[in-house]
């Protein structure tokens, strides 16, 4: 999905948490959302699920018929080719957007297969069937999930439960994909494993991420937020220099070339920054 984030913002609690960020993530290629705690990370990835409205700007969508017949806000930036992603009706954008907010700790009485079943909802008919039967055993194999279908949802494992809440964003078909600290609680070759997959899928995907390594290793492009900004956008290996993470993570660290894939190792210093420069 072609998608352009046009100067948006966000007000909460009398503050902008989100301030006038503009960037472009590349179609069909996985995005790191980067930026220490309180960034506005969690409330970016929202105004681009069309979740929360922005209060400045927009996220722009290709629109579709039904989109761009509706009329627009005075003063918005959408063209008939592409419309704000929160002016469309639930339904039509459930169907092209998934967002994976951070897992709760609740469990529910459900088998796998039920739990991908509800990425389906928004395609029902009103009698509560599905036009595409295989959708879901379609999107537990994307996930390399099949084989949980019938295990009980409280039985799973942390790295098994991010696998299938894959399967059941992938059961919506999106167009976009939005992930929330996907590899929180995840053993070391559990988030390889899950950031590969994602990184292979070829759908437009956002994931805000802590791991400043993962994201160097696995993301074509990466957003850097600081104090709701957008500080710095692009390449891992252009972005994710020793002076942008002095500026924004306020730690000093050298900026290495992996010897087998070419790409950024950040060794941090154990003795933090350097006031004296």
């Amino acid at each position: 999905m072609e998608l352009t984030i046009a100067g948006v913002g966000a007000r909460l609690g009398g503050r902008w948490v989100v301030d006038g960020v503009d960037a472009t993530p590349p179609d069909g290629a996985l995005t790191g959302l980067l930026g220490p705690n309180g960034a506005g990370k969690t409330t970016l990835l929202r105004l681009v699920a069309g979740i929360l409205p922005p209060d400045a700007g927009a996220v722009l969508v290709p629109g579709d018929e039904a989109a761009t017949a509706r009329p627009q806000a005075a003063g918005s930036p959408a063209t008939p080719e592409h419309v704000p992603v929160h002016m469309l009706d639930r339904r039509r954008r459930a169907r092209r957007v998934a967002l994976l907010e951070q897992e709760s700790s609740a469990t529910v009485p459900l088998t796998v297969r039920e739990v991908v079943a509800l990425g389906r909802i928004p395609f029902r008919t009103l009698w509560g069937s599905d036009p595409d039967d295989a959708a879901v055993d379609r999107a537990l194999a994307a996930a390399t999930a099949e084989h949980l279908a019938d295990r009980a949802w409280s039985t799973l494992s942390g790295g098994e439960r991010q696998r299938v809440h894959i399967a059941r964003a992938l059961a919506q078909q999106p167009e976009l994909l939005l992930l929330d600290e996907p590899t929180n609680h995840l053993d070391v070759s559990a988030q390889l494993s899950l950031l590969a997959f994602v990184r292979d899928l070829g759908v437009t995907t956002v994931a805000a991420l802590h791991d400043l390594n993962l994201a160097a290793a696995f993301c074509a492009h990466v957003l850097v937020l600081n104090h709701g900004r957008l500080v710095a956008a692009g390449p891992p290996a252009e972005v994710l220099t020793p002076e942008l993470l002095r500026e924004v993570y306020d730690v000093d660290a050298a900026v290495l070339t992996h010897p087998v894939t070419g790409r950024p190792v950040i060794a941090l210093s154990d003795t933090g920054p350097d006031r004296s420069r």
